[in-house]
């Protein structure tokens, strides 16, 4: 049994999680198929060592940058990378993209369970009615879904895919990687040189309209003017992008520019290093599908401050208010100012003790939960039986599929996961 699933370019999390899938995929005498279009992304310019791997990586365009290669180009690299590999099942990663798109026609056409791999939500962005019905029509392509969390299956249901046909547990990050690294530099002698020595709040995001950052320096200013003179913490944004220029400038007029550090872009080893120090993280975005650095900062036990638009708040920052952290309006600069005193004038003890259980709670959706909710959803579409082709997509043409096994409903699948644990869901 092959599966096959595709990214547009492997950073740091999409590595972590394929690696466990296919320890899975392996335990179950199959094997993985992991498909990224290009070998560099200018918006997210990882770096990755590229090494033995548990899975063949396959590069659509290792030399190219993904922004470079056109819509078209993408398809049809993708349906030659399918035809020669032949899967049975494939994780797709949404419905937008051409590669995706294309991946969906070719399991239709060849009769391979498809799975969808989604982490939209209803409250990301405006909904027009058309937009709509059109991903209602992409969705019936798929067999079964795996999402983040609970408002990413109901935004699915709302677009006619049933409930019980999504698993969780989409987005992960190698939870151990941040956790030991975070350790490692808190004990390493002087491994706070060169940080702010006061307390800091640490937000870890690309400099777009959408991070909402803006407000939270005019927040933090806020905060800054009502805490105690020697007692009042640092901000730390880590990251890069194009509203740069007005970050500066609402730095600049915040009135506390000494108090507010911008490393830059960081990879993740030297992200871990301002992980191991901040004294809680934040997270202010007006739009969030999920937010992965809020994984990246649970595992490295920090208590947490997100905006409720952020897809991971749910799962991540449960209630009540204080268990992990808390949740705000990100359009009431106020209210931001609030979270922030509160959370810096809580006792040590408190703040550790929520980084403790914002760990714990992160632990139950690393890696490993992705392998086997992907698992899960492929099990489910699979018993959904073989799908059919839907001309209303569009043309499609019928193709003869090699002999493998048969995904035909109450088969024997060696995919078939274990149950979830207690707890998760």
């Amino acid at each position: 049994m092959i599966l096959a699933v595709c990214f547009t370019n492997f950073g740091p999390y999409h590595l972590a999680r394929l690696r466990a899938l296919a320890a899975r995929v392996r335990e179950r005498g199959g094997c993985l198929i992991a498909y990224e279009v290009a070998g560099n992304e200018r918006l997210y310019p990882w770096r990755r060592r590229r090494g033995d791997e548990p899975f063949e990586w396959i590069t659509l365009f290792p030399d190219r940058d993904l922004e470079s290669i056109p819509p078209g180009e993408c398809a049809r690299a993708m349906l030659r990378a399918l035809d020669r590999d032949e899967p049975d099942a494939l994780g797709i990663v949404g419905y937008a993209r051409p590669e995706s798109m294309a991946a969906a026609r070719w399991a239709r056409r060849n009769r391979a369970a498809a799975v969808l791999m989604s982490e939209t939500q209803a409250a990301d962005h405006p909904r027009v009615w058309w937009k709509e019905m059109v991903k209602r029509r992409r969705v019936r392509l798929f067999g079964s879904a795996l999402v983040g969390g609970p408002p990413h299956r109901d935004y699915l249901v709302s677009l006619g895919m049933p409930a019980g046909r999504i698993a969780m547990g989409y987005n992960a990050v190698d939870n151990d990687f941040y956790a030991r690294l975070a350790d490692d530099w808190r004990e390493r002698p002087g491994g706070r040189d060169g940080l702010p020595a006061a307390p800091y709040f640490l937000s870890v995001c690309r400099f777009a309209p959408e991070k909402n950052l803006v407000r939270l320096v005019e927040a933090f200013a806020r905060y800054r003017e009502a805490a105690p003179r020697d007692a009042a913490w640092d901000l730390v944004l880590c990251g890069d992008g194009p509203q740069a220029d007005a970050v500066s400038r609402a730095v600049d007029a915040s009135g506390c520019g000494h108090a507010i550090h911008r490393p830059g872009f960081l990879q993740a080893d030297g992200l871990a290093r301002w992980y191991a120090f901040a004294s809680a993280f934040v997270l202010p975005s007006l739009s969030e599908p999920w937010g992965l650095v809020v994984n990246e900062a649970a595992a490295a036990g920090l208590p947490l401050l997100v905006s409720d638009r952020v897809g991971a708040g749910a799962t991540l920052v449960p209630e009540p208010e204080g268990t992990t952290g808390a949740r705000f309006d990100p359009l009431d600069v106020e209210a931001i100012a609030h979270k922030l005193a509160w959370l810096a004038s809580l006792p040590d003890d408190e703040r550790l003790a929520m980084g403790r259980r914002a760990a714990g709670v992160v632990a139950a959706w690393g890696p490993d939960r992705f392998a086997r909710g992907t698992l899960e959803a492929v099990e489910l579409a699979m018993r959904r039986g073989r799908p059919s082709p839907q001309p209303e997509i569009g043309p499609l043409k019928t193709a003869t599929r090699r002999d493998g096994l048969a995904l035909v409903p109450g088969a024997a699948s060696p995919f078939r996961s274990p149950p979830p644990a207690a707890g998760e869901g």
